[in-house]
């Protein structure tokens, strides 16, 4: 029952506007249905390819600071074997000092506050015109 009506309704379309079906109006028809499926796959594609370079950047990125990672791992290990980091952690730990060395205490800076300098404006009275007359004549301006 609805697909009569359709084929119905199709028909007289075709029937009201047969002078439009024409061959030229189906070629050009034709031709834009290519264009328009040929538009619609590339920019599918150039979605795809958008998203897959995105995803390789990002892993270029992450092998980057991985690798920066490991030459961080890298030199912390040979600063943990030399000499300079034993006697560090010599001084730090057990207390100890060269030969001729002395030991100087501070006191603690968690008591010392940081002070501010307030800076106070003047305020001037005087009005614009004023200012600006003194400036261009001295002070021997009208004052208002």
């Amino acid at each position: 029952m609805l697909a009569s009506k359709i084929y119905q309704k199709i028909v007289h379309l075709y029937r009201r506007n047969q002078h439009l079906v024409t061959i030229q109006n189906v070629g050009v028809a034709i031709g834009l249905l290519i264009a328009l499926s040929w538009v619609w796959g590339a920019s599918t594609t150039l979605q795809k390819n958008y998203t897959y370079q995105r995803q390789v950047d990002l892993n270029a990125q992450q092998i980057e600071v991985m690798k920066l990672q490991n030459e961080n791992a890298a030199y912390q290990q040979e600063y943990y074997k030399s000499d300079e980091f034993l006697e560090l952690s010599a001084r730090e730990r057990l207390g100890l000092a060269s030969p001729g060395e002395k030991m100087v205490i501070l006191p603690s800076s968690a008591n010392i506050k940081d002070t501010e300098v307030v800076v106070q404006k003047s305020v001037d009275t005087q009005s614009n015109f004023s200012r600006w007359m003194q400036f261009f004549f001295g002070n021997n301006s009208p004052s208002s």
